[in-house]
């Protein structure tokens, strides 16, 4: 029992490192950059200025912590209440730090590539100049889900049925809030918010104002709307699965579908802030990206 101390401060440790990488805000910050410059002379439009308040670190994955809680962050103080014996403790310490080394790079480049896929598409970068971006983006958040799918697997695998049907209990009492139905796509509007709402408040036109209420009402909501709703089912259902002990192989394709539905649902959005920036006069266009990203 003399060694007992040393096991529970490993773990706690471990798991309080690997939780702040799983489920609390980002560890890291992003370097800023300089406003790129238009063709034109226009500034670029940062997407900075809508980063006051940063999502969790933990929300750069494919699968919201709300569908899908972080079981390492969960067995954070939990040793005495599961009953852990020291080879558990030991294994999950280690496995807390390798989930960590795996997962935090990847969220954090996620997070980097949404800020600067906002910041090109407010300046007027198209979907196909995007592309790339947007590849690099789905690659590292399905990346970031498999790693949380393996670490859920192999926690359950050192747990015994007892144990593991207690923590995932306890997962699910404390799970994220929901998230609103435009964080299923797979830009988060934190970074690239939705302009329309804020067409009202701009003083347009009449004209522009008809124009832009068409094309939201059939080009936007008919095709944004059905892809949400797909995806946050998907992602419940992976969720219940991976607790129930899928593997990130055997999800495969349900990942690689959901991974389409957020891609095509950004790119929708993408194409309406691309034809929102068409439509209006550059410094009405202007205005309505500083009231979109404008933090109270």
């Amino acid at each position: 029992m003399a060694t007992q101390p040393h096991f529970f401060h490993s773990l706690s440790g471990a798991l309080t490192c690997a939780g702040v990488a799983l489920a609390l805000s980002g560890c890291a910050g992003t370097p800023g950059t300089g406003a790129p410059q238009q063709p034109d002379g226009r500034q670029a439009y940062s997407a900075r200025a809508s980063q006051a308040t940063q999502p969790a670190l933990a929300q750069y994955s494919l699968i919201h912590a709300a569908n899908l809680p972080h079981l390492a962050w969960t067995l954070k103080g939990q040793t005495a209440a599961l009953g852990l014996n020291e080879t558990q403790r030991t294994t999950l310490a280690a496995l807390a730090f390798e989930v960590r080394d795996q997962l935090q790079p990847r969220l954090e480049q996620a997070r980097a590539a949404e800020q600067d896929i906002a910041q090109a598409a407010l300046a007027g970068a198209t979907v196909q100049q995007l592309a790339e971006r947007l590849d690099r983006l789905q690659t590292l958040k399905r990346e970031a889900a498999q790693v949380q799918i393996d670490a859920a697997r192999r926690i359950r695998a050192q747990l015994s049925a007892a144990q593991y049907a207690q923590l995932r209990q306890r997962a699910q009492a404390t799970l994220a809030a929901a998230p609103a139905p435009a964080e299923y796509a797979l830009l988060l509007p934190s970074h690239l918010p939705h302009l329309m709402p804020f067409v009202a408040r701009l003083g347009a036109s009449a004209e522009h104002q008809q124009s832009l209420a068409r094309y939201a009402d059939e080009q936007v909501r008919p095709a944004l709307r059905p892809r949400l709703q797909q995806a946050q089912q998907l992602e419940q259902e992976i969720g219940r699965a991976v607790l129930d002990g899928r593997s990130a192989g055997e999800l495969a394709p349900q990942l690689g579908r959901l991974a389409q539905l957020k891609r095509e649902a950004a790119e929708i959005h993408l194409r309406c802030i691309a034809h929102v920036r068409q439509t209006l006069p550059p410094e009405q266009y202007a205005r309505l990206v500083a009231l979109a990203t404008a933090k109270d």
